[in-house]
């Protein structure tokens, strides 16, 4: 009886250890995305504050005139969110329908004209 006991934690033990390397594995995951994404957030927000400093040096633009417009760009898509939502276009090849948030089209593989440091803008 103590063997068919032992045979049954061993497997439970088992579980448990395969069940703990597959979390592992999945936060290792998160934590790299998490890092690209704050590589990409931190990259967005050098553009934003260089397109800033020159708006605001080169043609006289006003914090309030870059808060009207953000807000305007907000309502774009019906909601004050503080939200950008991902625009579409039609691909010039396929005539298909895709996101901006790709740099070719998904369909045919025909690249979007004139990239953008912003995707998904």
């Amino acid at each position: 009886m103590s063997f068919l006991w032992d045979m049954a934690q061993d497997k439970r033990i088992g579980d448990v250890s395969s069940k703990a390397s597959t979390a592992r594995t999945q936060a290792q995951t998160a934590q790299e995305q998490a890092e690209q994404l704050e590589s990409r957030l931190e990259a967005l927000q050098l553009a934003s504050a260089a397109m800033w400093s020159l708006l605001r040096d080169r043609l006289g633009v006003t914090e309030a005139e870059l808060i009207e417009r953000m807000r305007q760009i907000d309502l774009l898509d019906g909601k004050a969110d503080g939200k950008m939502s991902a625009r579409v276009l039609e691909c010039a090849a396929c005539k298909r329908t895709m996101s901006t948030r790709f740099r070719r089209c998904v369909y045919c593989g025909t690249p979007i004209a004139g990239g953008s440091p912003f995707p998904g803008v």
